[in-house]
């Protein structure tokens, strides 16, 4: 886990592996441990209020979901929806910690994916879901098999562009967290973590 100092808080960044049921307890100590001020998570506010309602529902999950849970299912049990978060709205609730989302709201996600992933980008997603069970992925690790796939899926100039704005959104919501608050705790998919590390460093560098 890291830390960082930014705007007068500590800021712990965990990073987070989605599905894998391992990682619920890796959240559940982290918080205990720490009892930060807040905790913030990368998911939408619509996703947070989703995991609220969540009454076991089945999940349908599309070729490219598919392929990421048969990834995973090698290092562990998967479990959707994610127990990172699961878990997190759990403790935080027991722990009377504010618990707040730091991804673009849908809106924003919408309205950034429809300028910028073009047709031909579509069209090349739409191809990709359906050959993703053929890919090879790196499979040393748990860690390695999430870059790998969204290196692979994700890869695109749109998308790529989409998750920078992403990690940023992310970051400057963490920036805005911290004010006013010793200790933030910060609960990030792997995937975008060094990212949002590197824009939070560069804010508490200015």
């Amino acid at each position: 886990m890291q830390r960082i100092e930014l705007n007068g808080s500590k800021v712990y960044v965990l990073p987070v592996i989605k599905g894998l049921v391992s990682e619920g307890e890796k959240v559940r100590g982290a918080i205990v441990e720490l009892r930060p001020d807040a905790v913030g998570i990368s998911i939408s506010r619509e996703e947070l209020e989703g995991l609220r309602s969540y009454q076991d529902e089945e999940i349908e999950l599309s070729d490219l979901e598919e392929a990421y849970k048969a990834g995973l299912q090698e290092f562990g049990e998967v479990l959707l929806p994610p127990p990172c978060y699961t878990e997190a709205v759990k403790v935080t609730d027991e722990l009377g910690i504010p618990l707040i989302p730091v991804d673009m709201n849908e809106d924003l996600f919408s309205e950034r994916y429809c300028e910028l992933i073009g047709g031909l980008e579509l069209m090349k997603e739409s191809f990709l879901s359906h050959r993703v069970v053929r890919k090879r992925f790196d499979m040393d690790s748990a860690e390695a098999f999430v870059l790998d796939y969204d290196r692979k899926v994700n890869g695109g100039r749109g998308m790529s562009t989409l998750n920078a704005e992403r990690e940023g959104h992310m970051a400057k919501t963490a920036a805005e967290m911290a004010e006013g608050r010793r200790s933030l705790l910060l609960l990030l998919e792997r995937e975008r973590s060094e990212g949002v590390v590197q824009r939070i460093e560069g804010d508490a560098s200015n």
